[in-house]
């Protein structure tokens, strides 16, 4: 609905210059039969109705024309002007809560999103509202006439007498009929019958209806109300000159005559628009008595004019053929502009590359494109630069970072293309096939364009502890076939902070090609431990992911119905240790990390050369394994609790100040405590009984 209301309005901005274009050309063709006057009204109901038309070089219509100035927040599909670089920040092929924001190439005003959605759906109840109450006042009326006219008596093929009207008129869509006042002169009778026959086989008795359907659903703009009147009123004087060309000059003055008898001086507003009959009476009748037939001549330039300005009015302008070269350009424009935001002048610039790096056809809705850009920016003064992408030895501003290159990513509609943003060459290996296709899947999962999920079918969750003692989790899935026969692989990863890690085949090959290739080995028993998912996830933390001998298959929680929503959920870590430095002022403290022994870990004595006789009196042992603290941060939610000296079981909950004074009573001895942590931030902190 909301997409809808934006396609009407920019179809109102653009007719509302062919409207004013013909209000001009109407009154330069005023001494004109007034038929063609009436026609380019035709022009303006097309630019109503139609949201797309034919380009041209002879357009009138500004390039601009249906530029919306009520921009809802959406990817454009085909945007005609280059889109402002939205660039992932990454490392490791990591996102980390990714939120692309464009870079601005000034201080831009800062909108609430929720009140501009706000205002926009005000918007569209408003404008709902008008066109119901519009076409509710329609059918009311059209009911009212059809009961009034339910009593007329039949004359002749589609001519009807009533009482109960004033005023002839043309009534119905489908099956057009004339109704007639009581008590019309014969010759009168001639020429009012000939009036509405000449609108019947012209077709305005449904011109009209649609016109003022369309003038229901841009109720909102007044020039189409402008231009709804004075269609009426072209209708009505060009269906006058026909029928005194028809029947001859000599009947003006009893045509006349007769509308004047008949005028009521009412427009269609005070009864039912699909009933049509006399209107502007004095105007109709000084066009009737002014009507000369026209010169062959003036007939042709007024031919001319009206087909010229049809089709320039018509067709919208060729727009420019946005390359990427002109997408690369404005990239560049904009990190000049952020340049000189620090007071650093660029005097010259250069594109030292600019090539095609990869190409994917069904990765997206779309074909997409890589393309590899460099660039030599050459500023005024050398020594005011601060760049931290580097600066080549002659004083150039060049941009290579440690993230890399900047990559254009473009998808194309037909041969146009399309600028989605920018990736860095430093976050995969973009020399491969394999590398290129993953950096895109990431940059088009951040900006919501494609699913968290690479692969639909069957899946896994697998959490598992890291060294450290907090939790991350593996999705597995079955790239190629379903089921016992498929094989598994890791798809990504994610740990207790958010960050999502995706698995990069290690191939020239395309992904799709590397695993049908796994596939088959598996398949003709080369590598038959493809097919178990727990191997395949062993083997991916222990070499992949750097675990090594540090895990073992029993400290793996597998989830095997698990879905790509449930991976979406962040897992929780808990975690021992010593909270240092928690105050009122501060969300962040230190945490100083420990390993709680008991003698059940008697594997971990010999390697720890502790000895339980010894270093365990009370049957455990508190091991502190680093030398340094981890900065860790609550948050408003974060959850707080106390050892509850009535029941050691059951820790109390108490607020964040009640903690802090609880543990202000230690001096020499400092309780450690149990913390869960996810997405970056402490979800609770619960004191541990030492015995």
């Amino acid at each position: 609905m909301d997409q809808l209301l934006v396609h009407t309005v920019n179809m109102s901005i653009t007719a509302s210059y062919v409207i004013l274009f013909v209000l001009v050309t109407r009154l330069l063709l005023r001494k004109v039969p007034k038929i063609f006057s009436y026609v380019l009204w035709l022009v303006v109901l097309f630019r109503l109705v139609c949201p797309f038309s034919f380009e041209s070089v002879f357009s009138l219509v500004p390039i601009d024309a249906q530029n919306t100035p009520m921009d809802r927040i959406y990817y454009s599909q085909t945007p005609q002007t280059p889109l402002t670089p939205s660039e992932i920040t990454s490392t490791d092929q990591a996102v980390n809560n990714i939120n692309p924001e464009p870079i601005s190439a000034a201080p831009m005003t800062t909108i609430s999103t929720n009140s501009i959605d706000k205002w926009f759906d005000l918007g569209q109840y408003i404008w709902i509202l008008g066109i119901v109450i519009l076409l509710t006042y329609c059918l009311v009326t059209t009911a009212r006439l059809h009961l009034r006219l339910r009593s007329a008596e039949h004359v002749f093929d589609n001519v009807y007498e009533s009482s109960s009207i004033t005023t002839p008129f043309v009534f119905g869509v489908l099956r057009p009929k004339i109704y007639l006042p009581i008590g019309l002169y014969e010759k009168e009778r001639a020429y009012i019958i000939k009036h509405e026959q000449v609108h019947i086989k012209r077709l305005d008795h449904n011109i009209k209806p649609f016109a003022f359907f369309v003038l229901c659903v841009h109720w909102f703009n007044p020039l189409v109300w402008v231009a709804f009147f004075l269609m009426s009123e072209d209708m009505e004087k060009s269906c006058d000159e026909t029928v005194i060309r028809q029947m001859g000059s000599e009947i003006k003055k009893d045509y006349s005559t007769s509308l004047l008898s008949l005028s009521t001086g009412r427009r269609f507003i005070g009864g039912s628009p699909l009933a049509f009959g006399e209107s502007n009476t004095r105007g109709r009748i000084m066009n009737i008595l002014n009507y000369k037939k026209p010169a062959f001549w003036v007939v042709i330039v007024a031919i001319t004019v009206v087909v010229a300005l049809g089709v320039g009015l018509m067709s919208n302008p060729k727009k420019h053929q946005i390359t990427v070269e002109d997408y690369a350009n404005q990239y560049i424009e904009q990190v000049i502009t952020g340049h000189e935001q620090h007071d650093v002048k660029i005097v010259d610039r250069k594109i030292t590359k600019l090539e095609k790096i990869a190409e994917f056809d069904e990765l997206f809705s779309s074909p997409m494109e890589i393309w590899a850009l460099e660039y030599r920016l050459k500023p005024d003064d050398p020594s005011k630069a601060i760049v931290p992408e580097g600066m080549t030895a002659d004083g150039l501003i060049t941009e290579d970072g440690s993230m890399g290159k900047p990559m254009l990513v473009f998808s194309y509609k037909g041969s146009t293309p399309q600028f989605l943003g920018v990736i860095r060459s430093g976050e995969n290996d973009l020399t491969k096939k394999a590398g290129q296709e993953m950096a895109l899947r990431v940059f088009l999962e951040a900006n919501g364009q494609l699913p968290h999920e690479t692969y639909s079918g069957n899946h896994m969750l697998v959490k598992f502890p890291l060294t450290t003692g907090e939790t991350s989790q593996l999705l597995l899935s079955q790239p190629v076939v379903q089921g016992d026969l498929g094989i598994w692989c890791v798809e990504r990863w994610k740990d207790t902070n958010g960050n999502e890690y995706y698995n990069t085949p290690q191939t020239d090959d395309s992904i799709a090609d590397y695993y049908d290739r796994l596939q088959q080995q598996a398949a003709q028993g080369e590598d038959r431990s493809l097919l178990d998912p727990l191997q395949v996830a062993m083997k991916y933390i222990s070499n992949d992911i750097g675990m090594g001998k540090h895990i073992s298959l029993d400290q793996l929680v597998v989830d095997d119905t698990a879905t790509a929503k449930d991976f979406a959920i962040t897992p929780e870590s808990t975690l021992l240790g010593y909270v240092l430095n928690l105050s009122m002022d501060n969300d962040s403290f230190d945490f100083d990390n420990i390993e709680w022994l008991t003698l059940e870990d008697s594997a971990r004595f010999k390697s720890l050369n502790i000895n339980p006789d010894e270093d365990m009196p009370n049957g455990f042992y508190i091991l502190n394994k680093y030398t340094y603290t981890d900065p860790l941060q609550v948050a408003g939610e974060t959850k707080y609790g106390i050892l509850d000296n009535q029941n050691l079981d059951s820790p109390k909950v108490v607020s964040k100040q009640d903690f802090i004074e609880h543990f202000k009573q230690y001096s020499d001895f400092m309780p450690p405590c149990t913390i869960t942590t996810r997405d970056g931030y402490v979800t609770s902190i619960t004191e541990i009984y030492v015995p």
